[in-house]
């Protein structure tokens, strides 16, 4: 057992699958590296009973405890009792929680007591009752990491993709696009890919804004004005390829050749890397100095209490968190 601190799991929003998916992850035996779950022991433990799976939990008072007692038990940071939450409706109540949960993990990752964060899903407008105009993990925690350069980075065992804006209305993504942030994204990419995933030359690919990556200025002018310009400015530095059309970044050929692919918004990154592995596909925040992961699917409140949520992509998520771990680790 390599001897690298506990991951720490937050806790989510309790009426979604969180906590059944951290159930099944602990007790499907994939994973070795040590980590604990920052929740309510007794929620955890009636969770478990309704989904008649015996797991033994055992409340810890410091992060260091889950190293030796992972292997036996289920290790629970104990967070103030859930009262009257029911699996499948959320409450506005849980918010200040939820958000504790977060806040909790990141402390203990500061303060060298946990070598990474998992986050289980949560849902915004649950948590705007308690911040408002929050927007997600992702800026949540660029924002307590003083984080301005940071990716939303999307990785299966084929390909690796960053949408370039992230949680914001389609009709705002071409005014939020310009050659600075354009830019610091594709250095912030080439960073990690080297550091993060150990990647000496790492190929990037850049899609277009616009259906065929605008025509040649026929539809649309943001890849004649923005993204060609940025992207030739950065060539003597990087392996940065593009722009493309959309439609055909994604091809067997593409996924091959390059390391990494930079879209233009949320669901034209997130549409092809769901499509092709939907239940192992994981987020990562790249860009930051903690290390953050999550499943990449939401809250499921819609089958939170039938208990057939799939835990796969929360078991790929904690690997590849360990594994970012050990490669940070090993450049220091």
């Amino acid at each position: 057992m390599n001897k690298i601190n506990p991951i720490a799991i937050t806790m989510g929003d309790p009426s979604g699958i969180g906590t059944e998916i951290t159930i099944k992850a602990w007790k499907s035996g994939k994973i070795k590296q040590p980590f604990f779950l920052i929740h309510d022991l007794e929620f955890v433990n009636s969770v478990a009973r309704k989904m008649k799976i015996d797991i033994p939990l055992v409340r810890i008072e410091d992060p260091s405890q889950a190293r030796n007692l992972y292997k036996k038990s289920l290790p629970i940071y104990q967070l103030s009792s859930i009262k009257k939450t029911q699996l499948g409706k959320p409450k506005k109540q849980n918010a200040k929680l939820i958000i504790e949960s977060i806040n909790l993990a990141l402390n203990f990752v500061k303060k060298n007591k946990a070598s990474a964060i998992v986050t289980n899903p949560i849902a915004k407008n649950i948590i705007n009752y308690h911040i408002k105009n929050f927007r997600g993990h992702t800026e949540y925690l660029a924002a307590k990491t003083r984080s301005k350069n940071f990716s939303m980075m999307l990785i299966n065992k084929k390909i690796k993709v960053i949408p370039l804006t992230i949680h914001i209305a389609l009709k705002d993504v071409s005014k939020s696009i310009n050659k600075k942030n354009l830019s610091e994204a594709l250095k912030s990419i080439k960073k990690s890919l080297k550091e993060d995933f150990k990647i000496k030359r790492p190929k990037i690919l850049v899609t277009g804004l616009n259906p065929h990556s605008g025509e040649d200025g026929q539809i649309g002018q943001e890849e004649k004005k923005i993204i060609e310009p940025t992207i030739n400015n950065l060539r003597k530095n990087m392996h940065v390829y593009g722009p493309i059309s959309a439609d055909t970044a994604f091809t067997q050929k593409n996924l091959k050749t390059y390391d990494a692919v930079l879209c233009m918004y949320h669901d034209q990154a997130l549409i092809p890397v769901k499509t092709i592995d939907f239940y192992n596909t994981i987020n990562f925040t790249a860009g930051l100095n903690i290390i953050r992961t999550s499943p990449d699917h939401g809250t499921g409140f819609d089958i939170a209490s039938k208990f057939i949520a799939n835990e796969n992509s929360l078991v790929e998520a904690i690997k590849m968190a360990e594994q970012i771990v050990k490669n940070r680790n090993s450049i220091k």
